[in-house]
């Protein structure tokens, strides 16, 4: 799957749980995936692999390079995700982001 298209799946992903919860989760990307995965108040699990959606050994979120994805919370609703992209570092040129 694309990873531009795994990245929307994420983006969707956090955008239900915020329907849901009337937020979104917050914390660092473990602690996101955490409360995507289930650790929520209805254990709603928002993840879904079939969507490209997956973890690593240290329960982050990460993108097609195994790169942990970097959450930036604009407001309680509003939420930035970055890939870091091919080069596998954050904030160059190759970075896939999304709101």
């Amino acid at each position: 799957m694309p990873p531009e298209i795994v990245l929307q799946n994420v983006r969707h992903a956090v955008r239900q749980f915020g329907q849901m919860f009337g937020g979104n989760p917050v914390g660092d990307n473990s602690e996101i995936t955490a409360a995507l995965n289930g650790k929520n108040p209805k254990q709603i699990n928002f993840i879904d692999p079939s969507a490209g959606m997956r973890l690593n050994a240290k329960g982050e979120l990460i993108d097609a390079w195994d790169t942990p994805y970097f959450f930036h919370q604009l407001s309680a609703t509003d939420m930035e995700i970055h890939s870091a992209g091919p080069d596998r570092k954050l904030w160059t040129s190759d970075d896939l982001i999304t709101k």
